[in-house]
């Protein structure tokens, strides 16, 4: 039995390299940067955008409509105006698109159903472009400057949020995790959390990018993908990961397509979907992103000694961690498929975990030890 379930892990290893990025059809409009895009429950949307190079600005105003399980692109209405550098947001499960080069500041919202973009009401703070908004609690978040502003649909209202801890420029990027909101600007990152109207810096980012990502959050993590360093003439592939948890950063695997600056991102059912941008050469290849294949998680680091316990189980299994790490990691139980099916918080050197009411079947559970994402593979019986 064991060696028949090391040879499934190997199996499973040697197909998560290969499941990792997974290229998908290509965005149906031509290539472009700084374009928008966001997602539904259960659809992806990108458009706008521009092309500038030998001199020629031209930005457009097409609107594609992307559907994950069919891996087909159909274009829906054109936005109201040819743009690039817009903001987004999702309320109602329906896009909101407005600023950028073209706006003031004004918004319109987009109707799947009806196929129809409406007039919603103008930022009357400012006017957001090249950063990227964000959603919580359905409500939308834009930013510039020192300023935050808040979208409300109930009453088709704007109003101004707690001042920013820094001036956020041009480029940034954003995402969300359940009850907050997340800011990088350069390498500093800020949580803004509306329930208390309230900014806190959270761990510095590590990675080389100063701007020019593409944030966006699946399973409790925002990633933040691709841009530039330093200057817009060098991109990166980098992809990185954060852990509100912890506090902490973690390297994945790197994007396997071409470097770039100014991509667009968004996250559907637990995948992450990525294309467009530039490295001088208007690009328009997309791409899936599955972070529950990723081989970083899945390799062990022998100096760190952590255990498992009774393996295979019935009705629990008690996590030992080392004495002298800190507590308050959090621990995840997924299945192979990468569903997240328990977390919990170990407070002590050994904590207990109740998986009776898991199917039989294996499954992988995972931690945060001085940084690092390990993870272990059980059975239940």
């Amino acid at each position: 039995m064991r060696s028949v379930l090391l040879i499934l892990v190997c199996l499973f290893s040697i197909s998560v390299k290969a499941q990792f990025w997974i290229q998908k059809s290509s965005f149906a409009g031509v290539g472009r940067h700084r374009a928008v895009g966001c997602a539904t429950e259960n659809k992806g949307y990108l458009g706008l955008g521009h092309v500038n190079g030998s001199g020629v600005d031209i930005s457009y105003n097409d609107w594609w409509e992307y559907d994950p399980s069919s891996d087909t692109w159909s274009q829906r209405a054109n936005f109201p105006v040819n743009n690039h550098g817009a903001t987004s947001f999702v309320v109602n499960d329906q896009p909101c698109v407005g600023g950028g080069s073209a706006l003031n500041g004004e918004f319109y919202k987009f109707n799947p159903n009806q196929n129809t973009w409406t007039p919603i009401a103008s930022c009357p703070f400012f006017n957001p472009g090249d950063t990227q908004g964000f959603s919580v609690n359905d409500k939308g978040y834009v930013y510039v400057g020192t300023n935050m502003a808040e979208y409300d649909p109930s009453g088709n209202s704007w109003t101004l949020k707690a001042t920013p801890p820094m001036a956020f420029g041009s480029w940034t990027c954003s995402f969300a995790i359940e009850g907050s909101g997340y800011v990088k600007a350069g390498n500093k990152l800020y949580e803004y959390k509306p329930e208390h109207d309230t900014w806190t810096q959270r761990a510095n980012f590590p990675g080389v990018s100063t701007g020019g990502s593409y944030g966006f959050s699946i399973l409790q993590r925002g990633f933040v993908t691709c841009g530039y360093v330093g200057a817009l003439s060098t991109v990166t592939s980098q992809v990185w990961s954060f852990y509100p948890g912890s506090n902490s950063w973690q390297m994945e695997l790197e994007f396997p397509g071409t470097k770039r600056r100014f991509p667009v991102a968004f996250a559907i059912h637990n995948r992450g979907y990525f294309g467009t941008g530039t490295n001088g050469i208007n690009l328009n290849d997309f791409w899936q992103y599955n972070p529950t294949l990723n081989t970083n998680e899945l390799s062990e680091n022998e100096e760190i000694q952590w255990k498992i316990y009774p393996n295979p189980s019935t009705d629990y299994i008690d996590v030992e961690l080392p004495s002298e790490v800190s507590f308050g990691e959090i621990a995840e139980v997924r299945n192979l498929s990468g569903q997240l099916i328990q977390r919990v918080e170990l407070n002590k050197v050994t904590t207990r975990l109740d998986v009776s009411t898991l199917v039989s079947g294996a499954y992988f559970i995972s931690v945060q030890i001085q940084g690092k994402q390990l993870s272990k593979m059980f059975k239940i019986l």
